[in-house]
């Protein structure tokens, strides 16, 4: 959950739940990633408050090398490398910066 909020820029995610309606004890674990259990409805509720799918808001880590096969089908939720945008983003040269407004326009 974490890793998509900060992808929408917030940077608060535990004000963010407590403002969108969880309660303080389900936004703190939901923030912390200490989260046991997940009710369906919540899941509904944060893949639509950060505008995503409930495979953003999951990442798996495989156990050993046996698991981690192209054929698990836990592959597309796999932790990949985390990257910040915005830093990338801050230290491009303006004309660069101009590529990747038009490349996110023809999103």
């Amino acid at each position: 959950m974490t890793k998509v909020a900060s992808a929408r820029g917030i940077t608060n995610h535990y004000k963010f739940l407590v403002q969108n309606g969880f309660i303080p004890t389900t936004a703190t674990k939901l923030a912390n990633g200490s989260m046991e259990y997940l009710r369906l409805e919540y899941l509904e509720k944060l893949s639509t408050l950060l505008n995503c799918t409930p495979n953003d808001l999951f990442e798996w880590t495989p156990d050993s090398r046996r698991q981690d096969q192209p054929e698990n089908p836990l592959q597309a939720i796999k932790k990949s490398e985390a990257f910040d945008f915005t830093e990338m983003v801050r230290n491009l040269p303006i004309q660069r910066l101009k590529e990747v407004e038009a490349l996110l326009k023809s999103l």
